[in-house]
């Protein structure tokens, strides 16, 4: 993918090397040091750790529905790019997109993707689940950045990483364009795990979130944002709250203790299928909430297929 070839000089919007990750987190991770089976630069990254922790999701969607879980790359080191088509498509009944990619590399959906995500959306019991991660540092100025890095203190993250280009465009060309903004700290519980969620169980009436209590506690979760146009025909299901005793943030300081989690839009007379958007962690193990991230993937196995 594009993600790998980033120069490691550039310290903004790319990921870390896999040696930059261990040496911040030492001794964490050390079991990756050594042998030609450990790439350290940034494709070791995205292999070792991203990747790797999607593996507990897909084994539970495994064991719920007895199917293999299909993992694509949109976009290979090579520049080979496996879309969004008919032939994968119809081979799914939920197809989840997560967008991992940096803005800057200017990925966006094609048209015949659009044209094939339509489609896939008009069979019945079809749900897309669009999940960018957060937008650090959109602000210029440096003591704008210096005031979002301290307030989620992630020093793995940049002082500008704008993350979820392809989910944006997606989103927009199906008419709904909501956007993922800022980096926010969770709130924890008493017993270290996540807060509980604001579930709008009213709205929830497919079920999606029954018996979930919590999402994750990845140190920057975005908000997702819903255009005042969209608000009619975008359902919030879920915000998550954000850490009480975390650094300012301008979020924060604007009146907002929660942010979006869980964006819902529901069929209509053009679409059969589901819409949703949510951080792309939520299908990682990695970040804690795994009780209630279990009952959520169960819930998803479980919808009827069409």
């Amino acid at each position: 993918m594009l993600e790998e070839k980033a120069p490691l000089g550039t310290l903004e919007n790319r990921y870390p090397a896999l040696f930059e990750l261990r040496r911040a987190i030492w001794p964490h991770y050390e079991w990756a040091a050594a042998g030609a089976r450990y790439r350290q630069g940034i494709a070791g990254f995205l292999e070792h750790v991203v990747l790797f922790d999607f593996q507990r999701f897909i084994q539970v969607i495994h064991e719920a529905t007895g199917n293999a879980v299909a993992l694509v790359e949109r976009q290979s080191t090579e520049g080979d790019c496996s879309p969004l088509d008919d032939r994968l498509l119809s081979r799914a009944d939920t197809v989840i997109v997560v967008s991992l990619d940096h803005q800057v590399t200017k990925q966006a959906v094609h048209a015949d993707e659009v044209a094939a995500v339509r489609r896939f959306l008009m069979r019945s019991g079809t749900a897309l689940i669009v999940c960018p991660h957060h937008d650090v540092g959109a602000a210029q100025e440096q003591s704008a950045r210096e005031v979002e890095f301290l307030h989620h203190g992630d020093r793995l993250v940049p002082s500008q990483q704008r993350l979820g280009g392809v989910a944006r465009s997606l989103l927009a060309e199906l008419g709904f364009p909501v956007e993922n903004r800022y980096g926010l700290t969770p709130a924890a519980a008493p017993d270290g795990g996540p807060a509980p969620l604001d579930v709008a169980t009213h709205l929830d009436t497919p079920g999606f979130l029954v018996g979930v209590e919590t999402f994750n506690l990845h140190a920057h979760l975005p908000h997702l944002w819903v255009p005042p146009a969209l608000e009619g025909r975008v359902r919030v299901l879920a915000r998550q709250l954000i850490h009480p005793s975390a650094p300012p943030h301008p979020f924060v300081e604007r009146g907002h203790d929660r942010f979006n989690a869980m964006l819902w839009m529901p069929p209509d007379a053009l679409r059969a299928g589901h819409l949703l958007v949510c951080d792309a962690t939520i299908w990682s193990s990695a970040f804690g909430g795994l009780t209630s991230l279990n009952r959520f993937w169960q819930n998803l196995a479980r919808m009827p297929a069409s």
